[in-house]
C-alpha cells in the first residue's frame, strides 16, 4: 500500500512537470536573471522585466541548472498573462520532458515487478504440492 502511495506521489509530481515544460515550449521568451538554489528539487528562480516591471518567479522541480550560477542570465520562457509559470528555456526540449516522464515509468515498472515478486513469494510458501514446502 506504501508503494501506491509513493508511486502516486511521483507522477503528481512529475507528470505536472513534464506537462508545463510542452505547454511553454512556445511561450514568450524573456531574459532573466538566474537566482542560484536547489534546482532539481524546484528551488532556485528567475527574475525578468515585463511590462515595465520586475516579476520574480520560481523555476519548477526538475530544472537543470547547468553550470548556471547566482546573477547569470538565461533565457525563459512565460506563460502570456501568467509570469509566474516560467521555465528555462533550454528546459522545454524533447529530451527534458522524456527524462521527466522516465521517472514515473520507472517507478512503475518497479512497482509492478516487486509486487509480482511478493505474490510469487506468497504462492511458492502456501502450494501443498511443492516439495520444498513440507506440511
Amino acid at each position: 500500500m506504501a508503494a501506491l502511495a509513493l508511486l502516486a506521489a511521483v507522477y503528481a509530481v512529475f507528470l505536472p512537470a513534464a506537462w508545463l515544460r510542452t505547454d511553454l515550449r512556445g511561450a514568450e521568451p524573456a531574459e532573466a536573471t538566474f537566482h542560484a538554489g536547489t534546482c532539481v528539487l524546484g528551488r532556485c528562480s528567475v527574475t525578468f522585466p515585463l511590462q515595465g516591471e520586475e516579476v520574480t518567479a520560481d523555476l519548477p522541480l526538475g530544472t537543470r541548472a547547468r553550470g548556471h550560477a547566482e546573477g547569470d542570465t538565461v533565457e525563459v520562457r512565460h506563460a502570456p498573462g501568467e509570469p509566474g509559470r516560467v521555465v528555462l528555456a533550454e528546459d522545454t526540449g524533447r529530451g527534458t520532458v522524456a527524462a521527466l516522464l522516465a521517472v514515473p515509468g520507472g517507478a512503475t515498472v518497479i512497482t509492478l515487478l516487486a509486487a509480482a515478486a511478493h505474490v510469487r513469494r506468497d504462492r511458492r510458501t502456501q502450494d501443498p504440492t511443492d516439495p520444498a514446502n513440507p506440511a
